[in-house]
């Protein structure tokens, strides 16, 4: 019997040697995890709030006469409160060649 609680004994300090720092590293990973997601999520809407336009401009697929399959397929419709040339640079990293004829995008 005494065998058992010795071995019982040296597994759970086992246990609280590896375990508890574990533990606390995933804790603290998690914690930094949610800490970067809420930072990012902030810096997102601080670019957001600085690069939408003064003034309001039409609506690009307005302007372009987009029917509806041709906007649900846009990112300019579907990141709507993001300039219609910002979506697009966000989504495909560059500008459309259209995008520089636009009167939308001139007029911003």
């Amino acid at each position: 019997m005494d065998a058992l609680r010795d071995f019982a004994a040296v597994a759970g300090l086992f246990v609280l040697r590896l375990g508890l720092p574990l533990a606390v590293s995933l804790l603290i990973g998690h914690l930094l995890s949610k800490l970067d997601e809420k930072w990012q999520a902030d810096e997102l809407a601080r670019q957001t709030a600085s690069t939408l336009p003064k003034r309001a401009a039409p609506p690009c697929w307005e302007v372009m006469g987009c029917d509806a399959a041709a906007r649900e397929a846009c990112p300019g419709y579907l990141l709507r409160p993001l300039p219609c040339w910002l979506a697009h640079r966000r989504v495909t990293g560059r500008l459309p060649q259209r995008c520089f004829t636009c009167q939308v995008f001139q007029s911003a």
